[in-house]
C-alpha cells in the first residue's frame, strides 16, 4: 500500500508532466500558426465581373510565398484565364505593392501586360498578326526582366525590404473589335445618357457607341 507522502509525490509528477505536455503542444502549436502566417500573400482586387481568373501557377506559388526568398519576382508567374466568350487581344494587370511607397508617397507598382499597346486606344482593332487569349484559354504573365532588376535596385538603395502582400489590379481589357474594360471596369464603348425635353415631358434616350477617347489611366511608380 502506498503511503500519504508517496501518493502526494506521484500526483505531483503526473501533474508536471501534463503541464510541460500542454506547454510543448502549445509552443508547437505557436509557431506552426506562425510558420503558416509567414507567407507572402496574393490580394486579388480585380472586380468580380471583370471576365478574367487569376492565380499563381501551382509550381511557382511555394517560391512566391517563401518571405525568405530574394528571388521572387523572378519565380513571380500570374495564370490569367480568360472566362469571356471573347478572345482577348490586350490585357493590362498592375501588381502593385501596398507596404511600399515612393518618395511621393504614392504607392509601387509593376505593370503586367498582353498584348500590343496599341489597344489602349478604345478604337484600336485587331490585325491577323495579333494573338489572343482565346476563350475559357490561358496565359501566364510574368514580371518583366528590367522591372525585376529595377525592384533589386530600388532595395538596396532605398535599404527596403521585400513585401509580405501584393495585389493585383485591373487596368484594362481591350477585345479587339472596339470592345472591353476600362481602368473603372466600366465596358466600353460607353452608353451616353441624354435629355430631350419636349413641351413639359421629359424623355430620356440612350445612345450607344458614344466617341471612344482614351480613359484616364492610373499610374504608380514603375521600378526601371
Amino acid at each position: 500500500m502506498l503511503s500519504r507522502s508517496r501518493i502526494g509525490f506521484l500526483l505531483a509528477a503526473t501533474l508536471v508532466a501534463s503541464l510541460s505536455a500542454f506547454l510543448f503542444l502549445t509552443f508547437n502549436s505557436g509557431n506552426t500558426n506562425a510558420q503558416a502566417q509567414a507567407e507572402r500573400e496574393l490580394e486579388d482586387k480585380i472586380p468580380k465581373h471583370v471576365p478574367i481568373k487569376i492565380k499563381i501557377r501551382a509550381d511557382k506559388e511555394k517560391a512566391f510565398k517563401d518571405l525568405s526568398n530574394a528571388n521572387w519576382t523572378r519565380d513571380f508567374e500570374l495564370e490569367v484565364t480568360n472566362t469571356s466568350a471573347k478572345p482577348i487581344y490586350f490585357l493590362e494587370l498592375w501588381l502593385v505593392f501596398p507596404e511600399v511607397l515612393s518618395d511621393s508617397g504614392n504607392r509601387i507598382g509593376i505593370p503586367l501586360r498582353y498584348g500590343r499597346t496599341d489597344f489602349i486606344h478604345f478604337s484600336t482593332l485587331a490585325s491577323p498578326d495579333d494573338v489572343p487569349i482565346p476563350a475559357g484559354g490561358e496565359y501566364i504573365l510574368k514580371i518583366p526582366e528590367d522591372h525585376q532588376r529595377g525592384w533589386d535596385l530600388n532595395k538596396a538603395y532605398y535599404h527596403r525590404v521585400d513585401p509580405k502582400r501584393v495585389q493585383i489590379e485591373f487596368v484594362q481589357i481591350s477585345f479587339g473589335d472596339g470592345t472591353g474594360f476600362d481602368s473603372t471596369a466600366k465596358p466600353y464603348p460607353y452608353k451616353r445618357e441624354q435629355t430631350l425635353i419636349k413641351g413639359n415631358s421629359r424623355q430620356r434616350h440612350l445612345v450607344a457607341k458614344a466617341q471612344p477617347k482614351l480613359f484616364s489611366r492610373r499610374e504608380y511608380p514603375i521600378l526601371h
